[in-house]
């Protein structure tokens, strides 16, 4: 957070909880008869009529032009409509959305035992900013598979929850401790927030690496408000380096450190008050969050920005120069429309042909640029929630569950409406309709869209039904028959 009064802000809500995809065998106009919103996007939030009690936030893309393959990962903090993970299409559709009673955040793919799997933290977010809960693994089939907690008495806090290739997983721990504060014009009776960082092997959970700030940067190091307790480093990113030592950020002494992953030694510190890099020009970033290297040298990075209300937030990509010690801006990622200044949250991922991803975290923007800094794709929540972190992947969700079905009749005729909550395989519904459950036939084919279809059908049958096609019009699972309704 920039001050006390932002971070008490930041605070309070976080805690209270014509482009078309072409598939094969999809005409352009058959896409355009059902590429439309069919149920009610109103005041921020989607309603379907198929799973009405999934209230997701909604989003509006206000440029599209050649994205980067794959999905958009986000589970927003605040605003109107359900808590929990979500991915959308490029356009904003919902594709699967899991409401959750708890906070999730950090929603994205990683891969677990070789295959991609969905991940994300949940539990409960304290007045201190910090959290207390799980990291959850979720297969193709949207089924639960791993549950991962802290060691040694701790939770799992917020900020992370990584998946290495060891079948371990790097998590952050705040620690509330007693401490003299007087150094840094506390009380010499205070407390301070110890940030931990842990890697847990998934399967037994047992603790395989600990390590504590305290041990290892001084509170003088921090540019944050001495409150009570003292949150002086604030952890929020971990990352693998090239040669398996990690890189942490921390928030509240703007710094990022090279830790030696078995001994916690500090092999280098990036920024901050006593930091081992000369930066150039525009490469000094503050308050800055998920910073990732990457296997051309580089390392990425959001930047919040100083503590002022005209500060410009950013992505920002940096070359690291170890022979002289400098650092120097290689790119630098802008919002297109106005000045972004976060006052906390934000990433940039780096996607495949060096586009970048950028989640504006408490502005409810996220953008993709391409590799020459154009834009790709601009959005943003429109009931303006924050969202810890905005991601693009590739997914391939196979739901165990079946679509679902229902018809409404009025006095026009019949509607039928057809949703597979996290489908990404089917390309086409087939509906069947008849006066008898048992006793359906085929009534039309149509392209299918995120989240729901509304299909128009002749007549008014008593029930409906629709299985799923592939893009090659193989089938997939049909739902269950349901008995159509009759609109008021």
């Amino acid at each position: 957070m920039r001050d006390a009064l932002t971070r008490r802000g930041f605070l309070a809500a976080s805690g209270a909880g014509l482009a078309a995809l072409a598939l094969p065998g999809r005409s352009l106009a058959g896409i355009l008869a059902y590429d439309r919103p069919v149920s009610a996007k109103a005041n921020g939030v989607w309603s379907f009529v198929t799973e009405p009690s999934l209230e997701p936030p909604s989003v509006t893309v206000t440029t599209l032009h050649d994205p980067s393959p794959g999905y958009i990962f986000v589970a927003s903090l605040n605003g109107p409509g359900q808590r929990g993970p979500t991915i959308l299409d490029n356009h904003g559709r919902v594709v699967w959305f899991k409401r959750t009673d708890q906070v999730a955040i950090d929603f994205r793919v990683q891969t677990y035992q070789g295959k991609p799997v969905l991940t994300w933290w949940e539990g409960t977010i304290s007045q201190i900013g910090t959290g207390q809960g799980v990291g959850v693994i979720m297969d193709e089939t949207y089924t639960e598979i791993a549950r991962v907690q802290a060691g040694n008495g701790y939770h799992v806090d917020v900020h992370e929850f990584l998946l290495t290739s060891q079948g371990t997983a790097l998590v952050t721990v705040y620690d509330e401790v007693a401490r003299d504060l007087s150094a840094v014009g506390g009380s010499s009776s205070g407390h301070v927030l110890d940030s931990i960082v842990q890697e847990i092997d998934v399967k037994t959970g047992k603790v395989l690496f600990e390590w504590h700030s305290l041990d290892h940067v001084p509170l003088t190091d921090s540019y944050a408000p001495v409150l009570d307790p003292f949150d002086y480093f604030h952890v929020n990113s971990v990352d693998v380096d090239l040669d398996d030592n990690l890189v942490v950020s921390a928030r509240n002494t703007s710094a990022i450190y090279k830790l030696d992953r078995k001994s916690g030694e500090i092999l280098w510190t990036l920024g901050g008050r006593r930091g081992d890099f000369a930066f150039a020009p525009t490469a000094h970033f503050m308050y800055q969050h998920d910073a990732r290297t990457h296997s051309d040298g580089t390392l990425t990075l959001y930047d919040d920005g100083p503590s002022s209300s005209s500060a410009d937030s950013r992505g920002l990509r940096l070359g690291l120069d170890f022979g002289a010690m400098t650092a120097l801006v290689v790119q630098q990622y802008h919002h297109p429309s106005l000045p972004l200044p976060s006052a906390a949250m934000g990433n940039a991922q780096v996607l495949p042909g060096s586009s970048m991803m950028v989640g504006w975290g408490t502005e409810p923007y996220f953008t993709e640029f391409g590799p020459l800094g154009d834009v790709r794709l601009d959005a943003k929540f429109d009931g303006s929630a924050w969202n810890y972190r905005t991601f693009r992947c590739p997914w391939e969700g196979r739901p165990a569950h079946a679509p679902l079905a229902r018809g409404v009749r009025s006095s026009h005729g019949t509607t039928v409406y057809a949703s597979w909550n996290g489908s990404t395989d089917h390309a086409y519904w087939q509906v069947s309709t008849g006066d008898a459950r048992t006793a359906l036939t085929v009534a039309k084919t149509v392209p299918a869209v995120p989240f729901e279809t509304a299909i128009p059908v002749a007549g008014r049958p008593r029930w409906v039904a629709v299985t799923a096609l592939d893009a090659s019009h193989k089938p997939l699972p049909r739902s269950a028959s349901a008995a159509a309704a009759v609109s008021s």
